[in-house]
């Protein structure tokens, strides 16, 4: 079996996949473990990732950390 590239799930994950890779990334995602948990790995890294630069951002425009001390982004 062959896995999905590093550069597709990138994509996958971050919503950049066109829709002639979506098939066959989700379809190989069903059926394979190892590549769902590295999509998996990645997500929770995407979204660490996002709540840091929301964090960031929030504080740059109000000079404070945010309440809650910004540990999570807002519901969009």
């Amino acid at each position: 079996m062959e896995h999905v590239s590093e550069e597709d799930l990138e994509l996958y994950c971050l919503g950049r996949a066109t829709n002639e890779q979506l098939a066959p990334i989700e379809e190989h995602l069903l059926e394979c473990p190892e590549c769902l948990g590295r999509a998996e790995e990645l997500l929770a890294t995407i979204d660490t990732l996002r709540a840091a630069l929301w964090r960031l951002e929030w504080e740059e425009r109000h000079g404070r950390i945010p309440p809650g001390g910004g540990s999570s982004s807002p519901e969009p």
